[in-house]
């Protein structure tokens, strides 16, 4: 199967989807109060998830079911980030909004948390262009990497068990659903590889001669 959206045109392509999907909640918001903002400022992250979870099993996918689609989402994987990234925008400027006109609703640990998640954001998106990846060592920024793609998917795994926890709609619960699975999805593909690993290892040993 040939894919031919990908590179930039596919962000611009996600970019605009998400848009959409997030802008079509508009008649839902009220902008005049804390509590009439909430349906929006859920929306965005609702619609931006979806991207998150690509990106974040995309190399997992490709190593436990190798295909020309696994293998051009792992390659496009940057833009899905990317694309993830440009959503969450809707959601920190409607929250931006929400803050600068309502005051902070949060307590002291969720705004802990939401400013832990902007951080590591912006500094994965940062340098997932050449000219803010050149300002870290490779070894650095596969760490930079690894790491925020982790605390972003523990930030929303925790929202979402608080919120199914504490009684909710069956989409929260499907949502994280699909976050436990995702993670799931990346034991099993280490599991593969360290299993593949161990397998090359003991065909390259030569055996003990007997005596």
């Amino acid at each position: 199967m040939q894919m031919t959206v990908k590179s930039w045109s596919l962000f611009w392509l996600l970019a605009l989807v998400t848009s959409v999907a997030i802008l079509s909640g508009l008649p839902d918001a009220d902008f005049h109060s804390a509590r009439g903002m909430s349906p929006i400022i859920l929306r965005a992250v609702r619609c931006a998830l979806p991207l998150f979870l690509v990106a974040f099993t995309a190399s997992s996918l490709a190593v436990l079911w190798p295909s020309a689609a696994t293998r051009w989402v792992l390659a496009n994987r940057r833009y899905f980030g990317l694309a993830f990234a440009f959503s969450m925008s809707w959601h920190f400027g409607f929250v931006a909004y929400a803050i600068w006109s309502f005051g902070n609703p949060l307590n002291a640990r969720d705004t802990a948390l939401d400013l832990i998640g902007l951080t590591f954001l912006m500094a994965l998106t940062l340098t997932s262009f050449r000219w803010g990846a050149r300002q870290v060592s490779r070894a650095n920024w596969r760490r930079l990497h690894k790491t925020g793609v982790y605390v972003i998917w523990l930030l929303a795994t925790d929202i979402y068990y608080h919120t199914v926890r504490g009684g909710t709609d069956r989409i929260h619960q499907v949502i994280f659903a699909a976050l436990l699975a995702a993670a799931l999805l990346r034991v099993a593909a280490w599991t593969k590889q360290r299993l593949a690993s161990r397998s090359r290892a003991a065909a390259r040993t030569p055996a003990i001669p007997q005596p």
